[in-house]
């Protein structure tokens, strides 16, 4: 017997009916489906609209390419053009003013992970900045927050750390959906242009994707699981070092490690800290690509023993101290620019508050980290709660 709940997502509740007679266009990729796993640009040509173009966040309307890779010039969809707005240089991520003449309204629907660095919201929040200055209606399809409305971490500062991957100020865990990250960046920019939320029907804050009776495809090439999704929050801190995070294995962000390390002495360091909800196996890999590309990397596979328990930025930045401990800080740290930024180190910009990447840098004691967390959290209801529209 299938015991999971029943859920409408705004592309299966949505009448697009009421777009016919107008000009649309779409921000999508593969993930934007139905129940019944129709892709919304098969339903809306299924109703006779008009769609002029598709535009594609990173990696492509299908998942082809990897992180921070150029998407380039893509394939039509239905023999619809698509533009993608991640190319190799800032200027990319926003469409083009004259792009603006090809569109009346445009739909937004995309599945988000629940964490502030997946860019999928930056690109729309771009996109919103454009609007306001080239008016035209958007309607956001709203999806469900897969890891639920639990909330942790710090906001983001941007006026000093905003990047692509932190573009909206949100927690690291930001706990809401993309609907309700539109209304509440929105208001926040006091923006005026149209703009309307087709609200999902059947979720609850206090759940995981995998209770619904819904397709789950992995929304990116590097977030194959909802287990994945879940430790996210924290794991994409890894990016911000010089260890490979899994990318170029098939466990991306379960596994974190480097080449010369002994993981039974690696496991050893981090059963000591004696972080919730994860336990830490031994394992040795070798990433096809990227980081420690074609190396024998000794690491740990991070399992996640207990959704409900586990605090994901905590526990990794717990474990990503361990590993500072065992190799020291040079070359530790990744160098190179992160999402087209050079200027500023990229564990700072995902960290992205001052006070605490100083207690970061300084091996604040995890109290104190837990501590100062435990404070930026109690402020998100005041800030959040007029945004969060479901129960």
């Amino acid at each position: 017997m299938n015991s999971r709940k029943k859920l409408l997502q705004g592309i299966d509740s949505f009448d697009f009916s009421s777009l016919k007679g107008r000009r649309v266009a779409v921000i999508a990729n593969y993930t934007s489906i139905d129940k019944n796993g129709v892709s919304l640009v098969e339903k809306m040509t299924g109703y006779g609209l008009n769609i002029t173009v598709i535009f594609s966040p990173e990696h492509g309307y299908f998942p082809v390419a990897q992180d921070m890779e150029c998407v380039g010039t893509e394939n039509k969809v239905s023999n619809i053009p698509v533009i993608s707005l991640y190319g190799n240089t800032v200027e990319t991520l926003a469409p083009k003013d004259e792009f603006f003449d090809l569109f009346d309204t445009v739909v937004y629907d995309i599945q988000d992970i629940g964490s502030r660095y997946y860019t999928y919201l930056a690109t729309l929040a771009i996109f919103m900045d454009r609007l306001q200055e080239n008016p035209r209606e958007l309607i956001v399809l709203d999806r469900m927050n897969p890891i639920g409305g639990t909330f942790e971490g710090a906001l983001l500062d941007d006026a000093t750390y905003k990047s692509f991957v932190g573009y909206i100020p949100l927690f690291h865990r930001h706990g809401m959906t993309s609907g309700e990250i539109a209304a509440y960046y929105y208001k926040l920019k006091k923006y005026g242009f149209p703009f309307k939320i087709a609200k999902l029907h059947g979720w609850s804050r206090n759940s995981f994707a995998d209770g619904y009776d819904y397709p789950w495809l992995p929304t990116s090439p590097n977030m194959p699981t909802l287990d994945t999704a879940v430790l996210y929050p924290g794991g994409c801190l890894l990016e911000g070092t010089e260890l490979s995070e899994g990318r170029g294995t098939t466990m991306p962000f379960l596994l974190a490690g480097t080449h010369g390390l002994d993981p039974f002495k690696l496991k050893k360091e981090l059963d000591q800290a004696n972080i919730p909800g994860i336990t830490f196996i031994p394992m040795e890999f070798r990433p096809m690509f990227q980081k420690q590309a074609m190396k024998r990397c000794g690491g740990v596979y991070i399992a996640l023993a207990d959704r409900e328990k586990v605090r994901p930025l905590r526990s990794y930045i717990s474990i990503i101290q361990i590993f500072r401990t065992m190799l020291g800080d040079e070359g530790f740290f990744r160098a190179k620019p992160y999402e087209f930024i050079n200027k500023i180190p990229a564990i700072e910009l995902l960290l992205g508050d001052k006070a605490l990447i100083d207690m970061f840098y300084n091996f604040a004691d995890c109290r104190e980290i837990d501590s100062y967390l435990g404070k930026c959290e109690e402020n998100f209801e005041k800030q959040f709660s007029e945004f969060r529209f479901y129960d």
